[in-house]
């Protein structure tokens, strides 16, 4: 393993908010065990004093654990790619990992989305005193327990795979497969759909949370539905088309390099504004659910899900000047767009 001290930071991180996790479960467990609302007698007083400490306990670790994630992401992206032969960017930290670095990325990334949904209605619950969601978000927050040790296996698994790792490809590789392909060279039809779908398809979403709102309900289920079908298309559009008015070369699809100093790290703003898109929408879909099954939190769902539109407008337009502005910036400079069309 590399034993840097950004690798300190991360696994002190990690650690820290998997204690705070396992502390917040084990409150958890009794209140899922044990909660009778009905009843005050000294059980269910343990249970209410147990469920405020899994509450407070529970957001300790998600501050921590989200910190751990990104402590993770700047190491790959800033940090240990400069310590093994040939990488050059997390492509190469990633090769040198192996299958276990993207398998560690996709349970830290469940994590985090798991305890996101927790602290949601979490926070929705805290506003109704009888707590009709005390019991439910007790279970909600264990099951993230197995996803946090897998996430924790994998990551070390994979960080211990990088000392001695032989050297790397990294973006050579990517090179090797343009040539190979000539006609791959340019953009190709969907290529250029998957750029448009990512425009249109934010564009999109405001009109329709437009329209929900003068109807004073939100649906929150299309949303969704329509956010992940543009999340994916998005992230295509980022590593085929828009990250290359970043590089200025045409056929060089890797999003990691967009996380490196030359790119101003354009690529923690690009892709948060797209995780902040999917998280909010996530708020968004609960807080609606709630706000149908529980008269008692209709009002505070209905706010959460307000907080939620206004934020998911920020993040559309952000994502859309970093990503649409360099390329029509290019057209203004240039005359053509980078692959020589008009």
């Amino acid at each position: 393993m590399i034993w840097h001290p950004h690798t300190w930071a991360f696994w002190i991180a990690a650690v820290t908010g998997s204690g705070l996790y396992l502390a917040a479960a084990a409150c958890a467990w009794d209140v899922a065990l044990n909660w009778r609302p009905e009843r005050s007698d000294p059980v269910q007083l343990r249970c209410e004093r147990h469920a405020q400490m899994a509450a407070l306990l529970g957001r300790w670790a998600l501050c921590m654990l989200a910190g751990a994630t990104l402590l993770g992401l700047i190491g790959i992206t800033r940090v240990w790619h400069t310590l093994i032969p040939g990488a050059m960017c997390g492509t190469g930290v990633l090769q040198a990992m192996g299958a276990e670095g993207y398998q560690a990325l996709i349970f830290w990334g469940i994590t985090w989305i798991w305890l996101f949904a927790w602290q949601i209605r979490d926070g929705l619950d805290r506003d109704c005193p009888q707590g009709v969601l005390t019991d439910a978000n007790a279970r909600l927050l264990i099951a993230v327990l197995p996803f946090l040790c897998l996430a924790l296996f994998h990551t070390w698994r994979a960080v211990m795979r990088i000392d001695g790792a032989p050297p790397v490809s990294c973006c050579a590789a990517v090179y090797d497969r343009v040539l190979a392909d000539p006609a791959g060279v340019g953009m190709q039809t969907w290529q250029r759909s998957a750029a448009l779908w990512s425009c249109l398809g934010g564009i999109l979403l405001l009109p329709f949370l437009a329209t929900a709102a003068a109807r004073s309900r939100i649906p929150g289920g299309p949303v969704a539905a329509l956010s992940l079908v543009w999340a994916i298309t998005a992230t295509l559009a980022i590593k085929q088309t828009w990250s290359s008015y970043y590089y200025e070369v045409l056929s060089h699809p890797c999003p990691w390099c967009l996380f490196l100093p030359e790119y101003h790290g354009a690529g923690f703003l690009i892709f948060g504004c797209l995780g902040a898109v999917l998280l909010e929408t996530i708020a968004l879909w609960a807080a609606g659910r709630i706000q149908c099954r529980h008269a008692c939190l209709a009002g505070p769902a209905g706010r959460r899900q307000w907080q939620a539109v206004r934020r998911i407008t920020a993040a559309l337009i952000g994502f859309t000047l970093l990503t649409v502005g360099p390329a029509l910036l290019w057209r203004y400079r240039t005359g053509t767009w980078l692959d020589g069309t008009p």
